[in-house]
């Protein structure tokens, strides 16, 4: 009798196990079941933006090398899912965001504000966009054509955009109006990101022929497809430097087609550095093959001598210039 009982409860156990198993089983199917139909429905509000960063800057560069050249913006429709039908949104220049933007990052300095990109230097096609139905990418890049050449490397411009309408779905109002940033670069330096290259040399006062090594970083900004600009010598840039300061230490190095290099003063009042170009061999000249490993390297070669307003002692400056090149 015991063996019998014994045997009746494994299989009652047994039964119970499949019973188990069998429930456990259509809990994860409905569950899986569950989640997919989750995944088909939107998870979220739908809401249409501008992208942008910090702020709501967006930055872009444009080349020097070209006399005008395009580059694009977002404009978004947020969501787990692509936008079924059709959705039209308008925008327009909007000033709110800039003079937000000026206060708060140089409070009562007007001379630092970030300025306006004059109207006649850029173009948008149109200022109204359609964000196809089932789009593949849950956006659309709105072209803006910018004229470059002429503008400062020392100045912040904007075109500030604010949406202003849109067909259907709300506006998100953190992301509804954004500054789009323009800057400048050419072949040998750009403004988007801060150019430096790694200085090596000497400068020597020829009053007294005592001189100094040269090591550190210098900054480099461009200013034409050809034209950088940079501090003469041993001077230095940094955030504190002042326009006044750039007009009267700052040099401009050219780069010729034949890869030779002319250097002037970069400021044109009486106080400006004075510079006269030496010659020796392997120096006035720009390379952008120098391979070292597996790295390449530009590297600018200047021999010349400059000479402060109102000062009597010239200043020999003989020095290498390597930047490495960019991913």
């Amino acid at each position: 009798m015991k063996s019998l009982r014994s045997k009746k409860c494994s299989v009652w156990n047994k039964m119970l196990v499949e019973f188990v198993g069998v429930v456990a089983l259509c809990f994860v199917c409905l569950t899986a079941c569950d989640n997919e139909k989750i995944y088909q429905e939107e998870q979220y509000k739908k809401f249409i933006y501008l992208l942008s960063g910090s702020e709501n800057v967006y930055t872009e560069s444009y080349t020097l090398n070209e006399t005008e050249s395009v580059r694009y913006f977002s404009i978004g429709c947020g969501g787990s899912k692509p936008n079924e039908e059709e959705i039209t949104v308008t925008f327009a220049p909007d000033r709110v965001l800039l003079e937000k933007y000026n206060l708060n990052n140089f409070d009562v300095d007007e001379s630092k504000y970030a300025r306006l990109l004059p109207a006649d230097r850029y173009e948008i096609s149109s200022y109204t966009v359609t964000i196809p139905a089932n789009p593949v990418d849950q956006y659309v890049k709105v072209p803006i054509k910018v004229r470059p050449l002429g503008l400062s490397p020392d100045t912040i411009y904007f075109v500030p955009l604010a949406i202003q309408s849109v067909s259907r779905y709300e506006v998100n109002e953190d992301k509804y109006n954004m500054l789009y940033r323009v800057t400048i670069e050419n072949e040998y330096a750009r403004q988007k990101v801060v150019t430096y290259y790694t200085k090596n040399g000497t400068e020597t006062n020829q009053t007294n022929n005592s001189a100094s090594l040269m090591s550190g970083a210098k900054i480099v900004q461009p200013l034409t497809r050809d034209q950088v600009r940079m501090f003469a010598g041993n001077f230095t840039q940094s955030q504190l430097t002042t326009i006044a300061d750039i007009e009267k230490y700052a040099i401009i190095v050219q780069v010729n087609a034949d890869n030779t290099i002319d250097i002037t003063p970069y400021g044109a009042s009486a106080d400006a550095i004075e510079i006269e170009m030496l010659d020796a061999e392997g120096y006035n000249l720009y390379d952008a093959e120098v391979m070292q490993g597996i790295k390449k390297y530009r590297e600018l070669y200047l021999y010349y001598r400059y000479r402060i307003s109102g000062s009597s002692n010239w200043m020999e400056v003989k020095e290498s210039l390597t930047r490495v090149e960019e991913d």
